[in-house]
């Protein structure tokens, strides 16, 4: 009994665990409506919808790495409060500038086309809606990780994901099909970082004032982020894009839609795992590396093993009872989503450990080395696929393929980030 209350008093005062206890307590909250609405959802909306809708959310996620060119992943590292704060500006700057920019070419680029999704033609033009309301949720994510700010993290979250799925379902009940889960996403978007504005005023962002001398100061002092950096996670996003769009190319919406529930049902522990402890992991990582990197290493190691053992046991759980939750649950029709989720669940445990631990390229600004490994990752992938296309006739065989491979490049990806902690940290930029 003694051990266990050490144990307990160890856990209580550790930094890495309060902190993470609070990212995932909002997480869980958030994730707890998914549980709950999306047999909802899936009785609603048909498979085909859900899968034309995972297409736009694909393309969503992969424009949302450009939208404020990775300067918002620099906003926590500075020593600066003040250049942190112009790099906070730069972010929801440039997120304005190019969700323009996508709304004048999705109208000249037929991209559903190319993309064996005609239905979702019509409604290109909406994303640029949810990539601004993303850009932005990202950059006051970012500022409120570096005043490690967790509750507002997590409840601008729970506003986020809660407003976008009452709309859905309100919406629902009008029988709009696609449309409604489009307007839903772009509502709840909009409203996390409308909440995000107005409890980031509250805190000492109103103290300063944007200064043009600034603003290109960081503008070229982080140049990095979005030279290398950015092609990085642009690299790493279409690699966990890509079979989204492969599915629905090369088989139909139907294959897409049950994909997207085995993702959605997966996402759920890595959001409240892998999710919350990569925004500890880096917001502790930043002032680690400062103020002690004599315990950086093994920071990094007690991280590992604590996101090996979370994610065994939780996706393993997912994996096991997948059969039997999905037909109880959500219906006849989305069967096919279990052995998806079967399938995918070696991937998402690989996710859960190495997410967290990929900050080490931020950190001890390693843009190349990340670079590397991402490139590897997404030969990779582009490998699976054309094994799939060449070798498999199913979708279930296809995946299988596309998800060892891409566990392989995740663990590839770790490694690259392990590797980063033997080259010493470059020096911060010069301050005025």
């Amino acid at each position: 009994m003694n051990r266990f209350s050490q144990w307990k008093t160890k856990l209580l005062f550790n930094p890495f665990f309060r902190s993470l206890s609070v990212l995932m307590a909002g997480t869980a909250l958030s994730n707890l409506l998914i549980v709950l609405t999306t047999p909802l959802l899936t009785r609603m909306y048909t498979p085909e919808e859900f899968g034309v809708y995972s297409v736009f959310l694909s393309l969503l996620f992969t424009g949302t790495i450009l939208v404020s060119l990775r300067y918002e992943t620099a906003i926590p590292l500075p020593e600066d409060e003040d250049d942190a704060f112009h790099l906070l500006v730069l972010s929801i700057g440039f997120a304005f500038l190019i969700s323009g920019l996508l709304f004048l070419i999705v109208f000249f680029v037929p991209l559903a086309q190319y993309l064996n999704v005609p239905t979702l033609d019509a409604y290109m033009w909406m994303l640029s809606f949810s990539l601004l309301g993303i850009g932005l949720f990202q950059a006051f994510n970012s500022w409120a990780l570096r005043q490690q700010q967790y509750m507002m993290i997590s409840r601008a979250k729970m506003t986020m994901n809660s407003s976008q799925i009452a709309a859905q379902l309100g919406l629902g009940l009008f029988q709009l099909g696609l449309l409604g889960l489009l307007i839903g996403e772009i509502i709840g978007r909009i409203a996390g970082s409308l909440d995000y504005f107005r409890l980031i005023k509250k805190t000492k962002t109103t103290t300063f004032k944007i200064k043009p001398r600034s603003l290109l100061k960081v503008l070229i002092g982080y140049k990095s982020y979005p030279i290398v950096s950015s092609w990085a996670a642009l690299i790493n996003s279409l690699g966990s894009q890509m079979p989204i769009f492969y599915l629905a190319a090369h088989f139909d919406a139907k294959t897409a839609g049950w994909f997207f529930l085995a993702q959605k049902i997966l996402t759920i522990p890595e959001g409240l795992i892998g999710f919350s402890a990569s925004q500890v992991y880096l917001s502790q990582a930043a002032i680690t590396s400062r103020d002690s990197p004599e315990n950086f290493r093994q920071f990094f190691w007690d991280t590992v093993k604590k996101m090996f053992y979370m994610g065994l046991v939780i996706i393993g759980l997912v994996a096991l009872f997948a059969h039997l939750a999905i037909k109880l649950v959500f219906g006849e029709q989305w069967i096919p989503a279990a052995e998806f989720i079967q399938i995918l669940a070696i991937l998402y445990f690989m996710k859960i450990i190495i997410n967290p631990i990929s900050a080490n390229f931020y950190v001890f600004n390693a843009l190349g080395k990340q670079f590397i490994s991402e490139l590897i990752r997404f030969i990779l992938i582009c490998i699976s696929l054309f094994m799939a296309l060449e070798f498999f006739v199913s979708p279930s065989a296809s995946l299988l393929c596309i998800s060892l491979m891409s566990a392989i490049g995740y663990l590839i990806h770790g490694i690259f980030a392990w590797s980063t902690m033997k080259v010493p940290k470059q020096e911060e930029i010069i301050h005025d």
